[in-house]
């Protein structure tokens, strides 16, 4: 093994690392500025200081940060692949188990579509089916994040769907973090 890619590994200082990448909400950014649970935030800010590169979604990047939006795909039916545009999806209820749900929903809106209802869950929640079956009525689709729909095909129904996104970031921006990555493999 030449590279571990860890999500949230921060907090965990005793795992060695040589690239660190935070990624910061950049419209609620670092919220009240409390900690967890109190507040949104797992490190001081501070913290920034020593990491390789930090990327902003959405929002506004400061000075020395690198911006990231996240661009909308297809829907993907969970249950046979089928990739359609989202408008072509009719009666949905719009469900995200996220950190931020209302940006999920956000995004919906920007694409035209307006969800019958919204429904917010905790980030990391498990899902039963008949928990979400409950959620919609018949004639109806339930549409979720691509991290929800990983916990669902399983069990999924024929009228369940998620909406992947991209991160893009500019080149020039992600060349630079790549680069500095692959010099640590070579090294390595």
């Amino acid at each position: 093994v030449q590279m571990i890619v860890t999500d949230d590994g921060l907090q965990h200082y005793r795992l060695a690392r040589d690239v660190e990448i935070v990624v910061i909400d950049g419209e609620r950014r670092f919220g009240n500025g409390w900690w967890l649970p109190a507040g949104p935030m797992r490190e001081r800010a501070g913290r920034l200081k020593s990491v390789d590169a930090t990327i902003v979604n959405g929002g506004v990047a400061q000075p020395g940060e690198i911006p990231m939006r996240l661009e909308p795909g297809l829907a993907v039916n969970l249950r046979t692949g089928e990739r359609r545009d989202v408008s072509q999806l009719s009666n949905i209820v719009a469900m995200a188990g996220i950190g931020h749900p209302p940006r999920f929903f956000a995004t919906l809106n920007s694409l035209g579509v307006t969800p019958a209802q919204c429904v917010a869950f905790p980030d990391h929640q498990s899902y039963s089916p008949e928990q979400l079956s409950a959620l919609i009525k018949p004639g109806q689709s339930l549409l979720m994040t691509e991290k929800d729909a990983v916990k669902c095909f399983a069990f999924s129904a024929t009228d369940w769907w998620y909406l992947p996104v991209s991160a893009a970031i500019p080149a020039k921006s992600a060349d630079l973090i790549l680069d500095k990555v692959i010099s640590h493999i070579k090294n390595a």
